[in-house]
């Protein structure tokens, strides 16, 4: 008797050992500035992949506690507020337990609009494109490009100049998903641009024709380049140019001055030129 008394005694003692531990365990941690100040706020997150283009719905969207010093700009609290009559549609592609935000949505409207996509101060301009000028398709929603003008004036020979860098495209047709996979040729692209290349590129749609080259997404450099004409069109080798016809439409006349029996023969190597269904042979100029 005296012996199982003694083993209870014990084991009272351990439990209250073991009770004062967790009780200083508990009051430590509640006592912790960084535990004490971390508050949360309820914030909507997707329930599920929302593609881009769906309407949101009540069954896709749910609210979760979040760290209230971790909130991002944008979001919302209610699924009340995203799911209304007039309805939101989502303008990108929103992952599972990702937070559903303003910019990531459209208006309180049925309607997809480029204008939540642009950057304060920036503006939205369309160009055409075809195979050859839209990079054969390859340009997505997302994408970075560099805009190109080339002319042919009357008065000199043709040229060709940068008008803008790094623009963003918002969409190509009227597809604005960044998350477009595959290519597909579309009359125009729509990118974003400031104010005074917007005013360019319009003027130069109505003189000449628009390139559009792709970019590294990531490549925010900018270079200066001259304008470039048809002379220019060489990789640093020497080369050689040929003689124009004469108004007269007769043959080029060689280096040397024709005598009194009539232009000269060409002498050295020549080429033949054949414009429309009328061919002459013209010398090449030495170096």
């Amino acid at each position: 008797m005296r012996r199982s008394s003694i083993i209870m005694l014990v084991a009272a003692v351990m439990l209250g050992l073991l009770a004062v531990l967790f009780a200083r365990s508990f009051v430590s941690k509640s006592s912790d500035p960084a535990v004490a100040a971390l508050r949360t706020v309820p914030v909507v997150v997707a329930q599920t992949d929302i593609p881009f283009g769906e309407k949101l719905a009540v069954e896709k969207l749910k609210v979760v506690d979040w760290p209230a010093d971790t909130v991002p700009q944008g979001s919302f609290q209610r699924v009340a507020d995203l799911v209304t009559d007039e309805g939101r549609i989502s303008m990108r592609a929103i992952g599972a337990n990702e937070i559903v935000l303003m910019s990531a949505v459209s208006d309180q409207s049925n309607r997809l609009s480029t204008t939540k996509l642009l950057a304060p101060n920036m503006r939205a301009v369309s160009v055409p494109l075809n195979e050859v000028t839209g990079v054969a398709g390859m340009v997505y929603p997302g994408d970075r490009v560099d805009v190109y003008f080339t002319r042919q004036p009357e008065e000199a020979q043709p040229y060709g100049e940068l008008l803008a860098q790094g623009a963003r495209v918002l969409a190509v047709g009227q597809d604005m998903n960044v998350g477009k996979d595959k290519p597909e040729l579309v009359k125009a692209a729509t990118i974003e641009v400031t104010p005074l290349q917007a005013q360019k590129i319009a003027l130069a749609q109505t003189v000449g024709n628009l390139v559009l080259a792709l970019r590294q997404f990531t490549d925010e450099s900018r270079i200066r380049l001259e304008t470039l004409q048809v002379t220019d069109l060489n990789d640093g080798t020497i080369t050689r140019l040929i003689r124009r016809q004469n108004s007269g439409g007769g043959q080029a006349a060689p280096a040397a001055a024709a005598g009194p029996s009539g232009p000269a023969t060409p002498r050295g190597p020549t080429v033949q030129v054949i414009r429309g269904s009328e061919g002459s042979t013209m010398p090449i100029l030495g170096e």
